[in-house]
């Protein structure tokens, strides 16, 4: 087998610890406030953001975002991200629904299993975000 040569971006490298995390969730709850008043009109992100800000989670999860869309990733042991393993959170703007995916890039070997890595997939409105969310946390305990 032929190892991989990993590329690592800057958030990648970088060792982040439970304050680094929380401000994550806080960055991104500034950013979906004002997808809010322009484009978003549902507050199902801003509500799950400020759930979890409420809870542990904030500070043992990383948030980000692009294009509309919020991703989860969670720490190594050692500190630094696993983009690998991505819980992303996105809003079908013209169902209103939102498409919960997991996937685990670990699992592909080439280009060719580009759905391969998702491992869990769930659809929803806006207030079930948070139950989904804890059944997707009960569902896969390694992560």
């Amino acid at each position: 087998m032929v190892k991989k040569k990993e590329m690592k971006t800057g958030f990648e490298t970088q060792i982040f610890n439970r304050e680094m995390l929380k401000s994550s969730w806080k960055n991104q709850l500034i950013i979906f406030k004002k997808l809010n008043k322009s484009k978003i009109t549902d507050y199902g992100f801003t509500n799950f953001i400020e759930w979890v800000l409420k809870t542990d989670y904030s500070n043992e999860l990383f948030a980000a975002s692009s294009t509309w869309r919020l991703l989860i990733s969670k720490p190594l042991p050692n500190g630094q991200l696993n983009y690998q393993q991505t819980l992303k959170i996105e809003l079908d703007f013209e169902t209103l629904l939102y498409s919960m995916e997991y996937s685990d890039w670990d699992f592909i070997d080439n280009k060719e299993d580009t759905y391969k890595p998702i491992t869990w997939k769930k659809k929803c409105i806006g207030i079930e975000l948070i139950a989904n969310f804890i059944e997707f946390i009960n569902w896969n305990k390694t992560w």
